[in-house]
Parts: structure tokens; C-alpha cells; sequence
């Protein structure tokens, strides 16, 4: 191989990494947006590569450490996952000291070695990384070409056109408090009793539930169930990754049935949720989009060390107070709540003056850790916010939080009858249940979700007091409007 070749290596590897996941995401991935994400690539690992090529006096060896090093960073969390589903270890929840020095020492021995082998050993792993890159392209593209892919049947796109035709079209405020357990969960295993914020709803003329669940616990999964009024399918299929159930959820709620029904009649959908709907971007800092965003490069070295960098690394694992140093994490979810209090009061000032009617969906990051407040309201310590290595401190915070989370709805329910009037329609539910320490609660407090639930006409038939909160949104458009979930 002549040496002008050398420097299309690592150029190679990146056209195979992003044309793999190109092929094996299709149905997911933003083909602007990963083009862009390529292109950087590109940029950054050229810079880094050329400025070593020039430096470098033996550019052979260079290269081969250079892009061994980038397979490495590339496919990490593949290797891991790879790793761990055929039992050579544990299942990495953690990003730890130890998980970033390992990386570090393996990319130090990795270089060490290819300046330590013969230049005939260098010259056939140039030659090998070549070939086995364009092995690999031809044969991804042949089996992209050839094979339907499994997720493509539950796909949902958009072209939902049922509308209800009711003539009364009160106003609908959906209140989502992720990780709010219901009030069965909260009393007998979090020893906290919700009592004033349900006598608070019940004097106001809510129905609120007790015992009520969600079919799941992920909030992608929750609510893509929710706003499509029915069980997902696609969760029971053995044949389907389970990163690509999880992918299905976030790009079907794109199209939800129920945003798209409200707005076919006539109705202003207004999108304060973590969800890109009906064409309308999430406005907040912390939202699930970013799985969808950033889908090519979740398997990176940088992707998974990123993910769990503020709550694992500096709290979980250390147990250490940073209050002085405040990651993105709970940046952006403190930044949120803001935005959406303040969104909210803007909101319901102008109401008295709007005559369409709107549905709006809010999504509060609380009592979801991180718990940004305790339950006076003052900010908790990075420490507090987490906790997950302290059992009772932890659920103690979580307590306190919700105290702060129930002041917080009452204020919002109280504006909404001031400002919008009582001809106003409002859910308030959680999306899952406590999901901390699942090895201390049974699978119970994972599901057990908040509910209730305002109608206008205060006719509660057919709500149960233990049924999933899937059962809402369909008992309300029945019951308010009339509408059928049928084709």
C-alpha cells in the first residue's frame, strides 16, 4: 500500500460507522440532522488526525493507533453492551472513575502496541483495516437492500384526520408531573400521605384516583401508550431490540392520536412537553428529543460517559456535594420548571381574551430526580438532588419534593379557574411510578401513578379508582366529546 493512501483510513472507518447506523436506524434518524453529524465527525477527527499525521515520524504506525483509538471511542458502548449480553461482565449502570481510566489505559495500550510491532506486521493491519472496512460497507448495504426491517410494520406516520363533533369545546390543560407515584404507593411505601392535595382537587371538583397505574414505566413508553389511546404493540414483539421499542415509542409520539384529534377540531395545540408533536418542537432544555437527535453517536465512548456523567459519576459513585459546580443535567431541568412557570402564568393572563379553544400539554421534570427543590422551595444541594446511594435520605428528598410539587399544582389549578374559567377541562397525572432502588420496592411502585382528572360537566361515570391512566385521556374524549378510539 503506497503511503499517499495511509490518510483515507480513518475517513473510511467513519463512512462505515455512520453508514451502519444510517442503515440499521432508518426509520428513526433525521437524515439532515445525521448528515450534519457525519460532516463533524469528519471535521474533528480530520483535524486531530492530520495534525498527528504531520507530527508524527512514523506515520504508518500513526495511523494504525490512530484509527484502532477511534474504532474504540466509535463502537464503546456497542462493545459493552456486547460484553455484557454474553456474561464477560456486568451491566455497566454506572460511569464511574474506573469505566473512564479503563478507557484511557486501553487507548495507552493500544498505542503503545503499535509503535512496539515490526513495520511488516504495521503494513498488513493497514492493509487489513482496509478491507475489512469495505467488507463491512458492502455487506450492510446488501442486507439494508434486502431485508425489511422488523420495526417497520409499527412505524406510525402522520394523517391522522378523526375529529369529534362536539359544540361545546372547553379549553384542555394536561398536567404531566413525571415520576409522580400515586397515593396507594406514596402511603404504604413511601410512608407520605397525600391527603391535602387530593382534599384540595376533590373541594375543587376533580376526580382523583387512589390506586391508579401506567402499563409502564418509562416515560417514552407511558406516553406514547397515553396519546395514542392504546397498549403499545410493538413492546411484546420478542423479535425487536429493545432499543428499538424504545426508539418506536419516541418517533410514534411524533404523530399521537390524541394532539392530532384535538387539533382536526379545531383546536390550538400548544406543545410545553419533552416531546417534539405534531410538527412543534419541544421548548424545553431537558427533553427526550436528544434520543432521536443524537441516535448515530449513542454508541461513542463520549455519548455514554455524557449521559450518566452528572448523577453517576460525582454523585452516585463519590456521594459528593458539588453544589459549586452544576452540570446540564439539573441546569436545564431547573431552567424548565422556570420556563414553565412562567410560560404557564403568561399563558392564563391572555386567556380571558382568547376565544379558540386550546389544548396544552405541560411536562414537569418533578418529583423526578434531579429534585431540584425541597419542600419550602429553596434549592437542594447537587447531593440532595440525587442521593441514590442513600435509601432513606433519598426517598425522604423525594417526599419533600412532592410537598413542593402539590403547592405547585395547586397554584395552577387555582389560576386556571381564575383566568380560564371553570368551563375548562384539566388532567393532572404522573407518566410512572417511583422507579428508585427497584431492588428495595416491588415492581408496584414503579407503576403506580398519580391521576385526577376535571370535567366540567362532573360526570365521573366510568373513571375507576384503580385503572391505568391510559383509560383517561379515552374516558375523557368519550365522555366530553363523544369520541370513539375506532377507525
Amino acid at each position: 500500500m503506497n503511503n499517499k493512501y495511509f490518510f483515507t483510513l480513518p475517513f473510511l472507518l467513519l463512512a462505515y460507522y455512520f453508514a451502519h447506523y444510517s442503515f440499521e436506524l432508518y426509520y428513526f434518524i433525521d437524515p439532515v440532522r445525521s448528515l450534519k453529524q457525519f460532516l463533524l465527525y469528519v471535521i474533528i477527527s480530520g483535524f486531530l488526525f492530520f495534525t498527528g499525521y504531520k507530527l508524527s515520524r512514523n506515520k504508518q504506525r500513526f495511523t494504525v493507533a490512530f484509527t484502532t483509538v477511534l474504532f474504540v471511542f466509535l463502537f464503546f458502548g456497542a462493545a459493552i453492551d456486547t460484553f455484557v449480553s454474553i456474561g464477560l461482565t456486568g451491566a455497566v449502570t454506572n460511569v464511574g472513575a474506573g469505566l473512564i481510566l479503563a478507557f484511557l489505559i486501553l487507548c495507552a495500550a493500544i498505542i503503545f502496541i503499535c509503535y512496539r510491532l515490526t513495520e511488516g506486521l504495521i503494513k498488513k493491519l493497514l492493509n487489513f483495516w482496509v478491507i475489512y472496512f469495505l467488507i463491512l460497507l458492502v455487506y450492510d448495504t446488501g442486507a439494508f437492500l434486502l431485508f425489511n426491517k422488523k420495526e417497520k410494520k409499527y412505524v406510525v406516520s402522520s394523517g391522522e384526520t378523526r375529529q369529534f363533533a362536539a359544540t361545546e369545546k372547553p379549553s384542555v390543560f394536561f398536567l404531566l408531573f413525571d415520576m409522580y407515584p400515586s397515593d396507594t404507593v406514596l402511603k404504604k411505601h413511601l410512608r407520605y400521605d397525600n391527603a391535602e392535595i387530593n382534599n384540595f382537587l376533590k373541594q375543587k371538583g376533580f376526580y382523583v384516583a387512589g390506586n391508579a397505574h401506567s402499563l409502564y414505566n418509562e416515560t417514552y413508553y407511558s406516553l406514547s401508550s397515553t396519546l395514542s389511546l392504546q397498549p403499545l404493540p410493538f413492546t411484546a414483539d420478542s423479535k425487536l431490540e429493545d432499543y428499538k421499542k424504545k426508539l418506536l415509542a419516541l418517533k410514534n409520539i411524533q404523530h399521537a392520536i390524541v394532539p392530532a384529534v384535538f387539533e382536526n377540531s379545531g383546536y390550538v395545540f400548544r406543545n410545553y412537553s419533552v416531546f417534539d408533536l405534531q410538527g412543534k418542537k419541544s421548548p424545553l432544555q431537558f427533553n427526550l428529543n436528544y434520543h432521536l437527535d443524537n441516535i448515530l453517536t449513542a454508541s461513542t465512548f463520549f455519548s455514554r460517559v455524557y449521559d450518566g456523567f452528572e448523577p453517576d459519576f460525582f454523585l452516585a459513585s463519590h456521594n459528593i456535594d458539588l453544589g459549586f459546580f452544576k452540570t446540564p443535567w439539573s441546569k436545564n431541568v431547573k431552567k424548565d420548571l422556570v420556563y414553565l412557570d412562567t410560560t404557564v402564568n403568561r399563558l392564563l393572563d391572555s386567556f380571558p381574551g382568547i376565544k379558540q379553544p386550546s389544548f396544552n400539554y405541560f411536562h414537569f421534570m418533578m418529583p423526578h430526580p434531579p429534585l431540584i427543590y425541597d419542600s419550602s422551595g429553596n434549592e437542594n444541594t447537587v447531593k440532595d438532588m440525587y442521593a441514590y446511594r442513600d435509601f432513606e435520605r433519598s426517598n425522604e428528598n423525594f417526599t419533600s419534593c412532592i410537598v413542593y410539587t402539590n403547592r405547585q399544582i395547586e397554584k395552577i389549578v387555582n389560576k386556571i379557574f381564575e383566568k380560564a374559567g371553570r368551563n375548562t377541562i384539566i388532567i393532572i397525572q404522573g407518566d410512572h411510578g417511583y422507579r428508585e432502588f427497584p431492588g428495595l420496592f416491588p415492581d408496584v411502585v414503579r407503576y403506580g401513578t398519580f391521576n385526577a382528572v376535571y370535567l366540567p360537566s362532573a360526570n365521573y361515570t366510568g373513571f375507576s379508582d384503580s385503572g391505568s391512566v391510559l383509560q383517561t385521556f379515552r374516558q375523557v374524549l368519550q365522555t366530553q366529546f363523544g369520541f370513539q378510539n375506532a377507525k
